[in-house]
């Protein structure tokens, strides 16, 4: 194969309606692993991108929370990472009551019972199912700002809320100058440094491997792929993309992520 890395988003892409990966595509990626850069490229928190990357049998990192840190699972260590800053934190709590609110930060997720996120429940539900030492780290709090400052590491706020309610939050001038968001379902925001995206830590990952991003594949469905796309040699968008996406990418598959888009994709380049 030409291409040494792809990148490939998780939700929309990779998985299918129902959250799973196909066999065929299980079976693809293992076979083209050993020899190529298979970098799982996503908005999630590591603690939900592990059951995948173990299924997948993969030793390489993950591009986690839209490009603010990269997790390497067989050590457990962060190769690379841009947390929002500490007083940025405490402002945008403070001005986010209209909002559902959730955290990423350090390695756990938090939640605040006030304002839970819908999307969550079925997160926690999901979750169970799995053996513990790969369950998502999910914790309920109180008091939201209070819990946040003794985190470390604050990787990502999402938000969900009614359109003119997150138009409103956006418009704050120090959210928009200080955070950088991206869409990543029709509800769903993620916020996160400014200047965090996809493809600016795939850019950075791929040059630590000593890897030309003309050498670079990326793989993706929705908006929060757009920086990846743009950024690597080849970028291919599923049938299921939105159109923005599809308008920046090289190739758009003919199957969508219920058909096996990712196999498709891979024969594309093989």
């Amino acid at each position: 194969m030409k291409y040494k890395l792809i990148a490939i988003d998780l939700d929309g892409t990779l998985l299918n309606s129902q959250g799973e990966i196909d066999p065929q595509t299980q079976q693809i990626i293992r076979s083209i692993a050993a020899t190529t850069n298979i970098i799982l490229t996503t908005g999630r928190h590591h603690t939900t991108v592990a059951y995948y990357h173990q299924l997948l049998k993969l030793n390489t990192p993950a591009i986690c929370c839209n490009g603010s840190y990269v997790y390497q699972f067989e050590n457990q260590h962060i190769t690379f990472s841009e947390p929002i800053e500490k007083q940025r934190v405490a402002y945008f709590v403070s001005q986010s009551e209209s909002l559902d609110l959730i955290a990423y930060a350090d390695d756990k997720i938090l939640l605040c019972h006030q304002h839970p996120a819908n999307y969550i429940s079925k997160l926690e539900l999901w979750g169970a199912t799995l053996e513990p030492n790969i369950q998502p780290k999910i914790e309920r709090v109180g008091d939201f700002a209070s819990a946040l400052s003794n985190c470390k590491h604050v990787w990502t706020f999402v938000t969900e809320g009614s359109p003119n309610d997150i138009d409103a939050f956006i418009s704050d001038p120090l959210i928009y100058r200080n955070f950088s968001y991206e869409q990543s379902w029709f509800n769903r925001i993620g916020f996160n440094k400014k200047g965090n995206s996809k493809g600016a830590m795939l850019s950075r990952l791929a040059t630590s491997l000593g890897i030309e991003l003309e050498d670079v594949v990326a793989i993706g469905d929705n908006d929060n792929d757009v920086s990846m796309l743009q950024c690597a040699g080849l970028g291919i968008a599923v049938n299921n993309a939105t159109e923005k996406l599809k308008n920046c990418a090289d190739v758009v598959t003919k199957a969508s992520n219920d058909q096996n888009a990712i196999v498709e994709a891979i024969k594309i380049i093989s």
